[in-house]
């Protein structure tokens, strides 16, 4: 990408719709025009990973050795704490685990309310059953949990965000080691059903905390750097890979109106994952929501600072393994005739 003028890249995982049979223009009630033509006329490239913690951690130059996970939860942790924690930690997310026929579904905290005392009592329940094994458990946000370990795990697993809504048989814990750790998800089962929390939680009828899903192990990476003048984003991996890498961030603002007022020169890299969560759970209805929200407050804004020249590019990230990379140049193509972005997506 040039270095000159300013360069906005657009990271929304869950832009191309839930994960559903259904086809996208069954469910959209208007087109969201800006979008279809920012796709429309852009340059298509491969994108370096298709899920957004593999995405990420690849702009900012992690190597990430094949079959391996990024290392998410001390990033995360980072952004959570403000620091840098010391040895491995795997994210613990606590989760809903809900039984459907010989299945199990895994609904992780984006899907249930969960509040900071309850996080509290769950964790403490679990450091005094496993206080011999040198394991302390905790939750620095009611979300997102962190298990600290004297020694990594001879594990590899898989991300809630690629497990959220679906059976958790194929994405449990793999390796030397994955008999020990489907054990402990057992014990943790155990430990959590008959607990206060949980029977006060089924009595308001909210569903249970019964189970842990670890994830994103490792340590602090060192060295990270990346083309980036500044981040742009509330997402807590983004955030870490930012602090870790000396990169300037801002919260993620309203809309694009307010982003184009504190962009700076060079890239803004920027990071929303308003779609993600509905998509992965085929609410249809908060995706379509959240589309035409995207449509108004940040594609008609930027195609139109595009087309004034006050934006060099606009790189565009679903989380589909592809980018689209569109400039005042390639929206001057009139020829081209705007698609619906969502034919442009399927056929890459």
């Amino acid at each position: 990408m040039p270095e000159t003028g300013r360069h906005v890249v657009l990271v929304i995982p869950g832009l191309c719709g839930p994960q559903s049979d259904h086809p996208v223009s069954g469910y959209l009630t208007t087109r969201p025009v800006a979008l279809d033509c920012l796709v429309s006329r852009s340059r298509v490239r491969t994108a370096p990973g298709a899920d957004l913690d593999m995405l990420l951690c690849s702009l900012f130059g992690l190597d990430i050795e094949a079959g391996a996970a990024p290392p998410v939860a001390p990033l995360t942790w980072l952004a959570d704490t403000g620091a840098a924690g010391s040895g491995y930690v795997l994210r613990a997310d606590p989760v809903h685990l809900r039984a459907d026929q010989s299945r199990l579904l895994l609904f992780e905290g984006h899907s249930f309310d969960l509040s900071q005392q309850e996080a509290d009592q769950l964790t403490a329940a679990f450091n005094v059953l496993y206080a011999d094994r040198g394991w302390q458990l905790a939750a620095i946000r009611p979300q997102r949990w962190y298990l600290s370990v004297p020694r990594a795990p001879l594990i590899t697993t898989v991300p809630a965000s690629r497990v959220a809504g679906q059976d958790i048989d194929a994405c449990l814990p793999q390796g030397p080691a994955a008999v020990e750790w489907h054990a402990l998800l057992t014990e943790v089962q155990m430990l959590f059903h008959d607990h206060p929390v949980n029977t006060a939680r089924e009595q308001r009828g909210e569903p249970g905390i019964n189970s842990l899903w670890f994830w994103g192990g490792g340590v602090l990476p060192e060295n990270v750097q990346a083309p980036v003048a500044q981040v742009v984003t509330d997402h807590a991996l983004g955030m870490g890979l930012a602090a870790v890498a000396e990169i300037p961030r801002r919260d993620l603002p309203a809309d694009a109106g307010e982003l184009l007022a504190l962009a700076v020169p060079g890239v803004n890299l920027v990071v929303s994952d308003a779609l993600q969560w509905s998509a992965r759970y085929d609410d249809l209805e908060h995706w379509r929501h959240g589309l035409q929200q995207l449509e108004q407050g940040w594609f008609v804004p930027l195609l139109a600072a595009l087309r004034r020249g006050e934006l060099a590019s606009l790189r565009i990230y679903p989380c589909n393994g592809h980018s689209y990379v569109t400039s005042r140049v390639q929206q001057r193509h009139f020829w081209k005739r705007s698609r619906p972005f969502e034919d442009v997506c399927r056929d890459d």
